[in-house]
């Protein structure tokens, strides 16, 4: 993989579980949550751990690239902090008798020294605070682990995303961590629409600390379905030409046409969700007048994580002011949205980058967020500018984006359009860009630019087709990680809304993939109940990246539940393509007839999803991924048969996301013995499996997997609790990731027991010949029994460096965990810290961390990645090798109330006689 990579992105996602904190590009899952991620994002210059659950694609979604990976950290998206709940960006949270509204339950601190990791960067907090105020959660993003955070904390000089409190009151469970940012007036507005309309009242009362909806007790909870659209838009008076350069005439031409800008304020006043996305854009663009516009800050160099959070800032605020100039006409949103693309082009004396290339096209990532930001602009605030200003606007599209692209391409030095790493969000979102941009300005423009719009618009079209489309795998999983889904789903969303609009079709797009749209599966499954399954990198900063694509799926496919599952997550609040893309018919609970349990069998990166429950975020979610370990754009982690467990609303057992993306060859090499695999996060060590003699897993193994499923779906019970005889497993056989003889075998099963209320892994390994350890991060407190046979976990504490202004603390009612050895009887359990303070670096089992390296940044200075903090701990099962294992690990989350049949032990079983009754 080219070192060009690298500079894709630069986070990293904590481990997944509720707290450990982890610093890294903000990869924030939307709307704040999935903070799965144990690990940490590296963001932009920090790292802490806190685990979080970023979006993740190939660069885009940990640090939205390696370019971020300057010094960035993500996942998730990035996954930030695994919980600690806020307000999103923008839209301060009201006080007084207003925050009855939605308010939220649970004990906030500031802990000024960050919550794992100790230092406190600058680089721009991860998530996309554009979210906002709904969005309170967004941060959760980053805690995937239950313990295993990493979160890229950071200063708040450059964030513009954030100005709500990030305080709340009172203790308790997760679930009842409540966040909301509507006040009161708001939330009575949305129910009115709701009355109107006759559509579904706000289904969510707030979210919790991982951007979870707390269901409201009359939530309409009836089997998915599609009615009629309110506020009926009527049909396009455009004759579709579906002529790729003969589209629609006039603006706006992207995304919303002028007939559903003219029916908005009504479908707003007879839809529930549309009133408060629709106050929450409103909150961003006004706060957002406010602040001085961006500066060109670049992370870490220009080749590395360049300017893309500046190029992402720009977008979600001019996409904001547009939207908020075409509803009201208030010129202080033109004046201020001019402002802002002056700077940015370099048309002020506030310096902004240099000539042609000041947008960074040697990390073109950061040129096709600026491309998409410029076209919302021009496009949907076209009756804004005098001739003028058009002129500007073009011509920067033009000159500092599309004809950069075009050179690119001309010279082939558009390393992301080749077949080798165009299966990723690189692709996508460039590609996505460079289509948006083009499509923008092609009846504005003539001669040589012309020339150049209608050239690179064929070529980036017919790219994307042949590499943006093989994103997504037969069975829906994305290519890269959880947290990298976002940014090229996103960029890729963007691309087709805007072809259907201003072309009449897609143009043959997406007959290049017919298993895409599946790929909303994916992101609902990889979704546990304390984040996100964050596995491998998390990427970058979101900031206008978001997952508001599923909206866009439902609408084309018309499977409302996609557009059900988004519509109460934090990141749909602040999104203006929300107010198009959403389809204002869906109705009813996206869980209702939901299968509880799904296997994505593409052998490329073939996982398990399992659950008790959609709707309860107290229940029990694991999730195992084993496959090859190659192919996904050096994102990856050598992690055949790692799993999380989420269970009494937190992670046990997470991820830590993604490690520093400065790390010398970080991103050069996914073969065996690649640099990247010497690092603590990246290699098999670091992960929740086995380790044999003291080496890595072969990356290039193939797993063979087996899964099966009492085939449960959820009812229209929000307090849904599955039968007793409720139940699915998934057993993988991992031998040839592990460096044996002929005659060895690997291989791991993880199941649900007891009616899905209790889980058990075991594993069975033959002919060893070396020593096996068997290992967990946690971000738990851990306690080992007399005899070392049981591991007590405890969380009572949600941390979350990735919080507004500090990094925010919350306390929770104490929860336990149990881990019984139940096989073999003379294993006994260790634990230890994952990071070893006395040598500032990570509590290696085997090996050491690459040396860190000597680059300069544009000034000259050396770059030196961040020391990464681990307040995670291992847990660890070590045995001699000299024999055969049988490994059996049974969990037991202690509830409140438990049975005779709770304490009674799992039967041993082989993995090849399990069954659906074997136990």
């Amino acid at each position: 993989m080219s070192n060009q990579y690298d500079t894709q992105d630069t986070g990293y996602a904590a481990l997944g579980a509720p707290y450990l904190n982890q610093n890294g590009h903000n990869d924030s899952t939307a709307q704040g949550y999935y903070g799965n991620n144990m690990g940490y994002e590296h963001d932009n210059q920090s790292t802490q751990h806190l685990m979080a659950g970023q979006q993740g694609y190939d660069g885009q979604y940990m640090a939205q690239d390696r370019s971020h990976y300057a010094s960035s950290n993500q996942n998730n998206y990035a996954y930030g902090a695994q919980n600690a709940a806020y307000p999103a960006a923008g839209a301060a949270a009201p006080t007084g008798t207003e925050n009855d509204a939605l308010t939220r339950y649970h004990d906030a601190t500031s802990d000024k020294d960050g919550a794992l990791g100790t230092s406190r960067p600058k680089s721009r907090k991860w998530l996309w605070w554009l979210i906002a105020a709904i969005v309170l959660i967004c941060v959760i993003l980053a805690a995937v682990l239950g313990g295993v955070l990493g979160s890229r904390s950071s200063n708040d000089d450059d964030n513009d995303n954030t100005s709500a409190p990030n305080s709340s009151v009172g203790t308790g469970n997760p679930q009842n961590n409540v966040a909301s940012a509507w006040p009161r007036n708001v939330v009575d507005a949305a129910s009115k629409a709701a009355s109107n309309g006759k559509t579904d009242k706000l289904a969510f009362t707030g979210t919790d600390l991982y951007g979870n909806p707390i269901y409201s007790s009359d939530a309409n909870t009836a089997k998915p379905s599609k009615g009629s659209q309110v506020g009926s838009c009527g049909n396009d008076p455009w004759k579709a030409t579906n002529n790729l350069n003969n589209g629609r005439p006039g603006h706006p031409r992207l995304i919303a046409p002028q007939y559903q800008w003219d029916c908005l304020q009504s479908k707003i006043e007879n839809d529930a969700y549309l009133t408060v996305w629709n106050y929450t854009i409103f909150q961003n663009a006004t706060k957002w007048l406010d602040e001085d516009p961006v500066t060109y800050d670049v992370d870490g160099g220009l080749t590395l994580s360049g300017i893309l959070d500046v190029s992402r800032i720009v977008q979600q605020r001019l996409k904001a002011w547009a939207y908020a100039w075409r509803l009201t006409k208030d010129t202080k949103y033109r004046d201020r949205a001019y402002k802002e693309l002056s700077v940015a082009a370099g048309n002020t004396s506030q310096p902004f980058g240099d000539g042609a290339t000041r947008w960074n096209p040697p990390h073109f990532l950061d040129t096709a967020e600026m491309i998409a930001a410029y076209a919302f602009a021009y496009d949907w605030m076209y009756d804004a500018w005098d001739d003028q200003q058009k002129s500007y606007i073009v011509d920067w599209i033009v000159t500092f984006g599309l004809q950069q692209g075009l050179d690119m391409y001309n010279n082939g030095s558009a390393w992301w359009s080749q077949p080798q790493s165009g299966n990723g969000n690189w692709n996508c979102v460039c590609n996505g860009g460079l289509v948006f941009g083009a499509l923008a300005i092609q009846n504005d423009v003539q001669g040589a630019a012309k020339d150049t719009t209608n050239s690179i618009l064929q070529k980036a079209l017919d790219n994307a087709k042949q590499n943006c489309m093989r994103g997504v795998y037969k069975d829906g999983t994305w290519s890269e990680t959880p947290n990298y889904w976002y940014f090229g789903t996103n960029g890729h969303a963007r691309m087709l809304s805007a072809l259907i609009t201003a072309t009449g079709s897609d143009q043959g797009l997406m007959a290049n993939n017919k298993n895409w749209y599946k790929t909303g599966d994916f992101h609902m499954y990889v979704t546990g109940n304390a984040g996100m399954f964050f596995y491998g990198d998390n990427g970058p900063n979101k900031f206008s990246t978001t997952a508001n694509q599923l909206f866009l799926f439902s609408q084309q496919t018309g499977n409302p539940v996609y557009a059900l599952f988004q519509r109460d997550r934090a990141d749909a609040a602040a999104d203006p393509l929300s107010m198009f893309w959403y389809d204002t018919s869906s109705k009813g609970g996206f869980y209702n007839g939901l299968a509880l349990d799904k296997y994505f069998d593409n052998k490329e990166g073939s996982w398990v999803s399992m659950r008790s429950s959609w709707t309860d975020m107290t229940g029990n979610y694991i999730a195992m991924k084993s496959s090859n370990m190659t192919g996904h754009q050096t994102h990856g982690d050598l992690d055949a048969g790692d799993f999380v467990i989420d269970a009494l609303g937190v992670r046990f057992a997470g991820e830590y996301g993604s490690d520093n993306y400065l790390s010398k060859n970080y991103f050069a090499s996914e073969d065996d013995g690649a640099d990247r695999w010497k690092y603590f996060r990246k290699g098999t060590q670091g992960q929740n499996t086995i380790v044999i003699g003291q080496q890595n897993q072969n990356a290039s193994c193939l797993p063979t997997n087996k899964f099966e499923s009492s085939n449960d779906a959820q009812n229209g019970d929000l307090s849904f609790t599955p039968g007793e005889q409720s139940t699915a497993y998934f057993v993988t056989d991992m031998s040839q990731c592990y460096a044996q003889s002929p005659a060895g075998s690997v291989k791991r099963g993880i199941r649900f027991l007891k009616g899905r209320r209790q889980m058990l892994i075991q594993d069975e390994i033959k002919k060893p010949g070396k020593p096996i350890e068997w290992r967990v991060q946690t971000n738990a407190t851990v306690t080992l029994s007399k005899d070392k046979k049981t591991a007590t976990m405890k969380i009572k504490q949600v941390r979350d460096p990735n919080a507004p202004k500090d990094p925010l603390t919350a306390n929770i009612d104490e929860v336990t965990m149990l881990a019984t050895i139940t096989s073999p009887q003379d294993a006994t359990f260790d634990v230890r810290p994952a990071y070893d303070k006395s040598k500032s670096a990570p509590n290696y089992y085997y090996g050491a961390d690459v040396i860190p390296p000597q680059d300069k940044d544009d000034a000259g200075n050396p770059i030196q990645p961040e020391v990464l903090d681990y307040e995670a701990s291992v847990l660890s099962i070590a045995l001699s090798g000299n024999n055969d294992a049988n490994i059996q690990v049974w969990w037991q989350p202690q509830y409140s109330q438990t049975t005779d049949a709770d304490k009674a032990p799992p039967k041993n079983v082989a993995l090849d006689q399990w069954s659906l009754t074997s136990h």
